[in-house]
C-alpha cells in the first residue's frame, strides 16, 4: 500500500468518525456524564430533558413551576390593605396592635428603631437623623410628638409600604417586628404607651400574624407581602 493510499484511507476514517453523532446531539462524547448532568434540570416536565431520555415515572412530578394563583409563601402572611390612600385610611380605622405591650417589647422596638429608623428620624424621633443633617433628603421626616395622634394602623401601613420619601420596610421587618416598632415609637416619643402586661401573659398572646389576619376580615383584597418585592 503506497503512501497516498494510506493518507486517503486515514482521512476517510477521520472524517467518518467525526461525522457520526446522534441527531441534534454532539460528536462522540468522552465522559458523557459531563454533558448530561444527573442533576435536576429547571423548568422541565421531569423525565424529559431536551426532548429525550424520558422517564414516564417522573413526568407528573413538579419541577420549578409557577405557583397557582393565591399561593402564600411559607412564613408570610398576606396584608389585607392596598397601597392606596383608601388602604391607608382603612388601616388606620381597623387595625390595632395585636402584640401585648411590655417593657421587653418596648426594648425590642427600640433596638429595631436604632437599626432601621434612626438614620432619618433621629434617636429622639425629631426628624434630625444623620441623613437629614447631611441634606440627603429635602423635607424633614415626621416628628414623633404627643401632638401627632397617628393611629397604630396608619403607622403599621406606612412601615409596610413606605410613604413620601420613606421606602417600604416590609422586606426588612416582619409583621411582628413592625408592630413592636409601633409600640416603641408611641410609647417613647408620643406618650401613648398602653398599660404593660406581665411577661408571662405577653408570651401567651397570639402571634401578630394570626391576629393581624383576623383584624380586618372586611378589608379589600390587597397585595400579598413579598419580602424581595419591596
Amino acid at each position: 500500500m503506497n503512501r497516498i493510499t494510506t493518507i486517503a484511507l486515514a482521512a476517510v476514517a477521520v472524517f467518518s468518525i467525526s461525522s457520526c453523532k446522534e441527531e441534534g446531539g454532539l460528536a462522540p462524547e468522552y465522559m458523557p456524564d459531563m454533558y448530561r448532568s444527573p442533576a435536576i434540570e429547571p423548568y422541565v416536565d421531569y423525565g424529559e430533558v431536551q426532548g429525550k431520555y424520558s422517564n414516564p415515572e417522573y413526568t407528573d412530578r413538579m419541577s420549578a413551576r409557577n405557583p397557582v394563583e393565591g399561593t402564600i409563601a411559607r412564613g408570610y402572611m398576606p396584608y389585607a390593605y392596598e397601597n392606596t390612600p383608601e388602604g391607608y385610611d382603612l388601616a388606620g380605622q381597623n387595625l390595632t396592635n395585636p402584640i401585648a405591650y411590655s417593657e421587653n417589647v418596648k426594648a425590642e422596638g427600640k433596638e429595631l428603631f436604632g437599626m432601621f429608623c434612626v438614620h432619618c428620624h433621629g434617636d429622639k424621633g425629631q426628624g434630625d437623623g444623620t441623613l437629614v443633617q447631611r441634606d440627603k433628603f429635602p423635607p424633614i421626616p415626621t416628628k414623633f410628638t404627643p401632638e401627632l395622634q397617628l393611629p397604630e394602623g396608619k403607622m403599621f401601613h406606612t412601615i409596610t409600604y413606605g410613604k413620601g420619601l420613606m421606602g417600604a420596610h416590609a422586606s426588612q421587618l416582619n409583621q411582628e417586628e413592625r408592630w413592636k416598632l409601633v409600640h416603641y415609637i408611641r410609647a417613647e416619643f408620643m406618650g401613648l404607651a398602653p398599660a404593660a402586661v406581665p411577661a408571662e401573659a405577653a408570651e401567651e398572646a397570639a402571634p401578630a400574624e394570626e391576629v393581624a389576619a383576623e383584624a380586618a376580615p372586611e378589608a379589600p383584597a390587597g397585595e400579598e407581602e413579598n419580602h424581595e418585592a419591596h
